[in-house]
């Protein structure tokens, strides 16, 4: 992508959140979304990668919609299908995409121009949607839904437009374009049915949790306003749970101003519907207050918003002298390792004689500190990021956050330890230098359930690598440790580098940016091959842009483009065998 196309894109995304947060659907705001639709899809046209293909289809469906105000027969999509499919095939597609292209997209213009009753036809297309969603073929399940304008949430495989996942999808470098097709579509429902979709605004409420914690609370706000203004709307449709949510959300981004019209309304509904179901339930009636609720609600919002409010007492030590509670608590014992600023020591918990690591950071002018999400309260970035991952349900490939102590002048981290166990550097070397591909792919599919929880609570890592990683030699089981080089997950491109030298990603180089979930990716590949090779592919950032890899005898090669985790574990070579660890787990 060019600078160009960079500033065009930038531009048409603010169009778009213009268009999303506001509250009336005037002609300016439908040409600017249109705009942005024909922009993405000219955007999608211009790449080669996986997947844009089919997603340049659907943006020329939408913008179909859009033109003529929702109102769209069925058969007036099957031109848009003949086109696209043509107009692509004279695009370099991968042969698989093209195949899985021809799949769908002819059979569904040829359906399209059918002549059959009107509820046949519309029954029939969503047939054909859910047998593709079935296949993996996403977008071409969603278009047929799409073109059969099927409300969300109402299909198994449609609360996201060209997401196939079963969990919200965030943290992943495609949740905010997954929201934004989704947005688009509940935008031309709203032309027709003059009403937004129930089942979305839970996920809106995702993305408004999420520009909360990116400290943009004005835009935060403002889509808490949109969707208030939706449920409203239709409050029997909406849990109390949910409104607990939303409330408190509005709250804590609108900074103690006087709470307006739409929040003083939820407020009303909250406490209506919570009356309604205590007289339903009056035996429930104490669970059904409001402050019970609000109790409830920040022990579950974790596991249901993937941004949970990390004001539990439970992992920080509050004691007034912190010192003399660390060494009432725990004994330290040997040392394991020593870094500039960190020395790592082995220890024991006094209470139950459990092994734990107790990390002491050294605090200097270079050590990075961040907000704790919820709170006012600061702690450096590695405890943060600990905290958000380590937070129920948690992921048993990362090694927990049992406790932190804020000391004079040093930081003092508690963590799990897993007994016995090696870094997977030594457990590598221990085995000969290299790993079969066996033992290889059982490790690398638990380190991508590590990195995907890791992406799902909006944390990127940062420093994916043998050395960073725990193997119990016992059970075989890895965790993912060292979140020093971590930060939140973005969208907007990273610009500081602060991981190893030797898995740094080549945009980096070449462009002078990363994303987080490519890079991710890159580095889970950088480890599979490092096990399976015995080496690292690239020794220097010269050679990552002069060199071919040069695969040892006998290792399969896969020339596809950097995948998402989804299809690194649906992929063949990892699906051929599971091994008796993860079947377990």
């Amino acid at each position: 992508m060019t600078v160009n196309d960079r500033l065009d894109h930038l531009k048409t995304r603010r169009v778009f959140e213009r268009v999303c947060i506001s509250q009336t659907n005037c002609r300016m705001q439908k040409e600017d979304l249109i705009g942005y639709i024909q922009h993405t899809a000219r955007m999608c046209l211009r790449r080669q990668t996986r997947g844009h293909g089919e997603e340049y289809i659907y943006w020329q469906i939408m913008d179909l919609f859009l033109c003529h105000n929702g109102k769209v027969a069925m058969a007036q999509a099957a031109p848009i299908l003949y086109t696209s499919y043509n107009l692509l095939r004279k695009k370099k597609l991968t042969v698989r995409e093209s195949e899985k292209l021809k799949a769908w997209c002819i059979p569904l213009a040829e359906l399209l121009c059918s002549s059959v009753p009107d509820h046949q036809h519309r029954d029939a297309v969503i047939k054909m949607g859910d047998d593709l969603a079935v296949r993996g073929c996403t977008y071409g399940a969603h278009i047929c839904y799409v073109v059969a304008k099927v409300d969300l949430g109402t299909r198994k495989h449609f609360e996201l437009i060209g997401c196939n996942s079963t969990r919200f999808p965030f943290g992943l470098s495609a949740m905010t374009p997954t929201v934004e097709r989704t947005e688009v579509y509940e935008y031309v429902l709203s032309l027709t049915s003059g009403r937004a979709q129930p089942h979305f605004q839970m996920i809106k409420l995702c993305h408004a949790n999420r520009l909360a914690l990116l400290d943009f609370s004005d835009e935060a706000f403002a889509y808490c306003e949109n969707i208030a203004r939706a449920v409203i709307t239709f409050p029997c449709s909406i849990k109390l749970t949910f409104f607990t949510r939303l409330i408190r959300l509005s709250d804590h981004v609108q900074k103690g101003q006087k709470p307006p019209a739409w929040l003083l309304e939820l407020y009303r509904l909250r406490d209506k519907v919570a009356a309604i179901r205590a007289n339903a339930n009056p035996e429930h009636h104490s669970l059904t207050t409001s402050s019970t609720l609000e109790s409830q609600d920040s022990k579950n919002v974790s596991s249901n918003l993937h941004c949970p409010d990390y004001r539990s007492p439970d992992l920080q030590c509050h004691d007034l002298d912190p010192e003399a509670a660390f060494e009432s608590r725990y004994t330290k014992r040997r040392l394991l390792d020593r870094k500039a600023f960190t020395c790592v020591y082995a220890g024991i918990r006094k209470t139950d004689k459990k092994e734990v690591v107790i990390k002491l950071v050294r605090k200097h002018p270079h050590l990075l500190s961040m907000l704790i999400p919820g709170t006012t309260c600061e702690a450096p970035v590695e405890v943060v990021l600990m905290q958000i991952v380590s937070e129920p349900p948690c992921c048993s490939n990362i090694v927990q956050l049992l406790e932190w102590f804020d000391m004079a002048d040093h930081i003092v981290i508690v963590l799990e330890k897993p007994s016995p166990s090696l870094n997977l550097l030594e457990f590598v070397k221990c085995q000969g230098g290299r790993l079969t591909e066996a033992q290889a792919r059982d490790i690398v599919l638990q380190v991508i359930q590590a990195a995907q929880h890791c992406s799902d609570r909006g944390v990127l890592h940062g420093d994916i690598k043998a050395e960073n990683l725990i193997i119990s030699t016992d059970t075989m089981q890895v965790k993912l440790t060292n979140f020093g080089c971590g930060a939140l997950l973005t969208d907007v491109p990273y610009r500081e580098y602060r991981g190893s030298l030797e898995i740094s990603p080549p945009e980096l180089e070449i462009d002078g940016v990363y994303t987080g979930i490519p890079f991710t990716i890159w580095c889970l590949g950088v480890l599979l091959f490092s096990m399976v090779c015995g080496e690292l592919p690239f020794q220097s950032m010269t050679r990552i842009e002069t060199e071919h890899l040069k695969l040892c005898p006998g290792v399969s090669q896969d020339p596809d483009f950097r995948p998402s985790f989804q299809d690194i574990i649906s992929h063949e070579w990892f699906t051929e065998t599971l091994s008796p660890v993860l079947q377990e787990q």
